[in-house]
This record gives structure tokens, sequence and C-alpha cells, in this order.
């Protein structure tokens, strides 16, 4: 058998299909039938309107060449051809046709380009060109060299497809077609629904930054939550801003989607250190601001974590935003944003950690900043023995050793203690919870004897008076929580979180109502009439309603501490506060207040009650009442009769005699 028969034999098919399109409407003759065939099949082509038009050319010259043609007769048979063609075309992508046609794009000459490329690949429809036909059409293109060929070629082709999914979206099962959802498939973000993503999209030069590949072989969790990154970023964040969007998330994603499909990474909420710094390296290699870029790592943790149907209490870090916390659990104006396990990489120490991070946030009380407090000192301990056993292995002997190493740190007594109650409070918690049998340390036995330590931290008169004669050059919000604890010595916590219904008046004194974080209760304190007038005057200017926190921040939430600390301490520095030397500490002011009751009289119980002590023990380290309290002892005695060391001086000239 011929090489040619054995071929008309494989493609028996496809050569009843060329046939049938040929005999269609009797334009070709028997003859000249056979002869277009003939030819087409030795061209390996099987469907006419996959014909070019060098085929045409060369069918015409071939005609020719045979001697059996005049140039006009060939010329004739090859139109035939041509209309078998422009026949078949209308009758299998006559709607293809008629899409693009209605396509309003500038350089619309260049649609028919495009169309024959559609055609040849078979695309029946403008909704069915995706990113692998625009790779295709692109990669055609760059066969002619020409660069600013291809950039116009494809930008045209880009706005058939944009006009065509803006045209389907205005019916609800073209809108329901086009939503972004998760599938194996490479998205092309020009190719979104959304006009005006696709306008921020089209002066990107780099267009492999909007491609994103969720067919690449990779797991499938890691893909599904990069494409739920993707969505809420395109969704959410800096709408206003594409340029941002683009520096801070998408390109940073982008490469970690390919670190983590490299590495073989399967959950970006448990990433480890060592991944997250080998991540870095690669950033350092890409731009200049590399913290910048690497926030995309606690972003994507933070919108995971936060977006799950469940708590995913599995995941390295917590966001505590998810636990919808009451204000007596997170102080508002300091709030505890997460707890992290990462720094744990013995595995079976970080969920025994994160079990009883649970256990606290879930069923407890304490405060998050106290949990987050405990939980630093515990992950010291795991961190200790992090790639040798389990904790609940661990023995006596090297508890001891690890205690031992404690000790010979420059750590205070009370704070050694404080660490030695957290881990008894730690395996305490295992040992109800079945891990260990026994607590493997007695508590007393490290336990130190600790004395009342005092805290010499009254601010000068001369200082604070500087900065109350220089106030009027302060913010307004700073300036107004910088005289509330001036005047008050509340904590800071206190005062940012101050609320519209916090100050009252009963007719002889005004009153100031706080809500003591650490007591987890409220109390009411006298307060200077003028501060009382100030405040009033201010809430009603601002239209502060009762419920509302009086200073807020940025969110709309309370003041944030570090934000007025940071503030206040710059505009001192400004200002020359003692020579642009001092700094500024806002617990500074709650030893002065306390002082300054102390030094007129005022009872150690009645300031413990003011400032919302548990003992007196407290306030004593509060009070820095040694040097007045013996300033005055010593102006009192020498005022007594005889005790004036000067009265006992008796002045004479020179050249007196005893």
């Amino acid at each position: 058998m011929s090489a040619i028969k054995l071929l008309q034999a494989e493609r028996h098919e496809d050569i009843q299909h060329l046939h049938k399109q040929l005999v269609t409407g009797g334009i070709l003759q028997k003859e000249l039938l056979e002869e277009a065939e003939s030819y087409l099949i030795q061209k390996d082509i099987y469907d006419v309107t996959l014909i070019e038009e060098c085929d045409f050319r060369e069918y015409k010259k071939l005609l020719i060449d045979s001697g059996r043609y005049t140039r006009q007769s060939a010329v004739e048979r090859s139109s035939a051809l041509r209309k078998i063609q422009q026949y078949w075309v209308e009758q299998e992508y006559g709607e293809l046709i008629t899409e693009i046609k209605e396509c309003q794009v500038s350089d619309a000459p260049l649609k028919g380009n495009i169309q024959r490329f559609l055609i040849r690949q078979g695309i029946h429809h403008i909704k069915d060109i995706d990113y692998t036909v625009r790779s295709r059409y692109e990669a055609e293109l760059q066969k002619t060299g020409n660069e600013q060929r291809v950039m116009k070629y494809l930008k045209v082709f880009d706005r058939i497809k944009q006009y065509s999914v803006q045209s389907e979206i205005s019916s609800l099962p073209g809108m329901a077609r086009n939503r972004m959802q998760y599938k194996a498939q490479i998205i092309f973000l020009p190719y979104l629904p959304d006009p005006k993503l696709v306008k921020d999209f089209e002066y990107v030069q780099d267009k492999q930054e909007l491609v994103w590949d969720f067919a690449r072989i990779a797991p499938e969790k890691l893909k599904r939550q990069v494409f739920l990154l993707l969505n809420y970023i395109l969704e959410n964040l800096y709408r206003d801003d594409p340029k941002e969007r683009r520096v801070r998330f998408l390109l940073p994603l982008h490469w970690l989607y390919d670190f983590c499909v490299d590495e073989d990474i399967e959950d970006l909420e448990r990433l480890e250190l060592s991944q997250i710094d080998q991540f870095e390296k690669i950033v350092e290699q890409k731009v200049v601001n590399v913290k910048n870029s690497m926030q995309i790592i606690d972003n994507s943790r933070k919108i995971l974590f936060l977006t799950a149907p469940e708590i995913h209490w599995h995941a390295n870090v917590w966001y505590m935003e998810r636990f919808h916390l009451s204000e007596d659990r997170l102080n508002p104006s300091s709030p505890v944003q997460r707890l992290s396990f990462i720094e744990v990489t013995n595995q079976k120490n970080r969920e025994l950690l994160q079990e009883y991070a649970k256990y606290h946030v879930g069923i407890g009380g304490l405060t998050i900043a106290n949990i987050r407090s405990q939980l630093y000192e515990v992950k010291k301990l795991l961190e200790y023995f992090n790639e040798e056993i389990s904790i609940c292995q661990v023995d006596e002997n090297q508890l001891d050793g690890y205690f031992r190493e404690l000790e010979e740190k420059d750590t205070k007594d009370d704070t050694f203690n404080k660490r030695i109650v957290c881990y008894l409070k730690f395996y305490q918690f295992l040992n109800v919870r079945g891990y260990i049998k026994e607590i493997p340390f007695q508590p007393e036995y490290y336990l130190k004897k600790t004395y009342p330590e005092h805290h010499d931290r009254t601010v000068e008169e001369e200082v604070y008076m500087e900065i109350l004669h220089k106030l009027y050059l302060f913010p307004q919000v700073p300036k107004l929580i910088f005289l509330h604890l001036w005047c008050t010595g509340l904590r800071i916590s206190e005062v940012c979180t101050l609320k519209g219904d916090a100050y009252y008046w009963d007719g002889e004194d005004a009153w100031l109502k706080v809500y003591q974080i650490k007591m987890k209760a409220d109390k009411m304190i006298p307060i200077p009439f003028m501060l009382y007038m100030v405040m009033r005057k201010y809430i009603e200017k601002n239209h502060i309603r009762p419920k509302d926190y009086i200073f807020k921040g940025k969110n709309g939430g309370a003041y944030r501490v570090g934000t007025f600390r940071k503030e206040f301490q710059y505009h001192c520095t400004k200002n020359q506060i003692a020579d642009g030397e001092y700094i500024f500490k806002t617990h500074d002011y709650r030893h002065t207040l306390a002082t300054r009751f102390y030094d007129d009289g005022v009872s150690i119980q009645t300031i413990r009650d003011y400032l919302g002590h548990f003992s007196e023990e407290m306030t004593k380290q509060y009070v820095d009442f040694m040097p007045k309290r013996i300033a005055k002892a010593s102006d009192a005695y020498f005022k007594k009769p005889g005790n004036d060391l000067a009265s006992a001086i008796t002045v004479k000239k020179r050249g007196d005699k005893k």
C-alpha cells in the first residue's frame, strides 16, 4: 500500500468531511473537485475553513503550472474554492463573525486578522476566548518579529474580549457565567467583568503579572487559598489606588504563590519561619522595599483566618478580630492584634500551646493582653526544648537546668516568680487534660522572696509647666489627652477609651466616669471644673454621642495609645521641651499625681482607691514621698528656736579678737 493510500486510510473520516464540503452547492466540477481535494489532502488540510491565503495562491499557481489552465481559468477555479470556504465559514462561524462585527473597538481593520485566527482555532464564540487562546495568538504574532505589531494586535484582541464580556453581563445568566469562581483554569485579570479593574490593568507592561494559573500542578488547598486572596484583594483593597494594590498585594502574592508551588507548601496559614526567611531572600532580589512586600505574609494569613467559615485553630497565627471579644478582654486603645505560635517549631509542642491558648481565649476570662503575656513565657520554655522532645516528656532535671539558666540571667526576682507561675499553670493544664500524669517540678523550690520596689518616676514641675505653657502649639487631641493625664493621673488606656457620657456635674463638683480595664469595673473620680468645661464644649462641637469614643482613631475605634505616645513625643521634641531632651512617658504622670496627693497630706488608702490599685503596697511604689518629706521635715526642724545653725554664728569684722 502506497504512503498516500495508507494516509488516506488513517484519515478516512477527515477526508469524507473535506469531500462533503467541496461538493456543497455544485460549485466545482468533478475534475476540479478531485484536483482541489487532492491538493488539500497533500497540504494536510481537511477543513476548507482552515485554508490560508497563501494556500489559495499556491493552488492557483499549481493550476497554472500544470499547463492545463489559462491564468484566467486558474483564477476562476481558485475563486470557486474560495467561495466554498466562505460558504462554510458563514455556516460554521457566522455567529462569531457577527459578534466580532458588533464589537466597537478602535483599529477595526485589525479585526479581520483576529477573526481568521479564531476560525483556525475552532473558536465559535468570543466568550470561548481565554488566556490560552490569547497565548497562541501572541505566539503566532511573535513570528513576525515586530514587537510593536504584536502589542497593537493584542490590544485589539483584548478589547474584543472585554467588549464581549461587558455585553454578556448585561443579562443575569451572563453575569453569573462571568462571576469570578474557582476552577482549575488560568485567570487573566483583564478579562474580568469589572470594567474599573480592567481599566486599572490596561497599562501594566508585564502582562504575566495579570496571569493567575490555577490549572498548574500544586496542592489544591494552596490554589484555593490564593484564589480566595486574589478575589478578596480585587474586591476590597485599594479600589481607588491600583498602583498601591499592585505593589503591596498583587505582585507579592504572585511571588508567594510561585514560591509555595516550587516548595510544595500546602497551607499559607502554616508557613514556617524558615520558609518565610527563604521567601524573603527571593523578594530581596525583586524590590528595594522588602519590608513593604513581605507584609503579604501577615496580610494573607489574616484574610484567610478572618474569612474562614470556621475558626482555624490549627493556624500558626490567630487574629483577635475574629473572636469579637468584649472591651473588658481586649483593650480598644491598645488591642492585641494576634497570637503567634510560629516560633515553636516542635509540632507537638505547638499543638499543645494552641490548645492551651484555645482554652484561655474561648473559655477563660483573662484579658487577651494577659493571655499573650502568659503564652510568651510558655513559648520561651517550649522554644528551649524545640527540636528535642515533646514538653510532656521533659523531666525534672531538664526543667531544673532551664530554671537555673533563667536565674543566672539578670532577671528580677518578681519577674522570675511570674515565669515560674506561668509554667506551673501550663503544666496544670496539661495534667488536667491528661497529657501528663504529674507536674514535673515543685514551684515552691524555685519561688523567691520578693520585696516592694519603688519607682521614682515623678515628672519635674519645671518640665510639666513648660509643656502646659507650650500646649497651645500641640494638636487638639493629643493636647486634651495630656490634660487628662496631668489632671487625673489616669492610665493612658483609660483616657483613650473615654466615652461621650463620661463627664458629670452634680451641681457642686465635676466628675469623670472611667472604665478601669485592669479592675474590670467603672469608677467615678472628681476632676477640675475647667477640664469638665473644656471637654463638654469639645463633645458638643464634635457631636459626640454618649456611647461614642471621645478620642477616635483612624478606623473609628478608640484612639491608639501608641499613636498618642509617638505624636506627643514628636511635638515635645519639636517644641524643645527640656531643650528637646525630654522623654515623654504617660505613666510618669500617674506617679506625679500620686506624689502630689501624698505631699498634700492625702492618705495612702485614699490614693489607692483613687488610682484603682488592689493594694497599698502597689500605691507606695507610685509615691515618690522621700525627697519632699525629708525637705519638709528639715524645714520644720530648723524653724524651731535653737535649731537654726545660722543663729549660732557671730559676724565679726576683720581684726576683731575672739
